[in-house]
């Protein structure tokens, strides 16, 4: 971990893969949809336009949805080295595509989202991505991410 202003001791991380059917897979699907339903990555600023889906809508659709596309992508959990059962966060990706990155939000300021996207892999300054939220440009204001959600669906 690298030093951030509030983690000054660089406190350790454990990053592992979720076993098939543990319960973190469960946490990852839940904190997923709630932010996509809090975030929604459709602009909605501008005067013509129809009203977002109802939050228990696009919960239920965007679950489906993540069922079928994290079959084929590997999820990083950023967990207590103590207790690996403590998840902290975690980094969908799919080859080159980041299609999601969250941090618990007690745990956001001390380098953990960072770690993530760094042990994804990904290209440094320009992310495809699936999915974008506001907390997503606001943590990584470096990074150039270019939004393409119908990778989502169709992979590379």
């Amino acid at each position: 971990m690298y030093p951030t202003h509030r983690n000054v001791e660089r406190i350790g991380v454990l990053l592992r893969k979720p076993e098939p059917d543990e319960r973190a897979l469960g946490f990852v699907l839940d904190s997923w949809c709630k932010t996509v339903a809090a975030e929604p990555p459709w602009d909605f600023a501008t005067p013509h336009h129809t009203p977002p889906l109802p939050h228990p809508l696009m919960i239920y659709e965007h679950d489906t949805i993540l069922k079928k596309i994290i079959r084929n992508s590997t999820i990083t959990l950023a967990c207590d080295p103590a207790d690996p059962d403590t998840v902290w966060g975690y980094v969908c990706t799919d080859g080159d595509l980041l299609h999601f990155i969250y941090v618990k939000s007690a745990f956001r300021g001390f380098g953990i989202g960072g770690c993530l996207l760094r042990a994804a892999g990904l290209p440094g300054s320009n992310v495809i991505t699936s999915h974008r939220t506001e907390s997503l440009f606001k943590a990584f204001p470096e990074v150039r991410f270019l939004w393409n959600p119908y990778r989502m669906i169709y992979g590379t």
